[in-house]
């Protein structure tokens, strides 16, 4: 399936959202004093993690090699 530049260009804005999603999450735990922040932070990571790796696992089964760039 070929997905036209906008498509892609979509789908790689929602890469980098939720890659800066990761880094903020991870900032914010880091720089947390209470151990349930940090916990909780640390969580909203790992979910992000996971959308990104979701949404690029499936833009991989889609798109042929070299359509696509990705930036984590």
């Amino acid at each position: 399936m070929q997905l036209t530049e906008m498509e892609l260009f979509y789908i790689q804005e929602q890469l980098r959202s939720e890659a800066l999603a990761i880094a903020k999450s991870m900032a914010s735990a880091s720089q947390s004093t209470d151990p349930r922040l940090q916990q909780m932070y640390l969580r909203v990571a790992d979910r992000h993690r996971t959308h990104y790796e979701t949404i690029l696992r499936n833009l991989q089964n889609i798109a042929p090699q070299g359509q696509y760039q990705t930036q984590y």
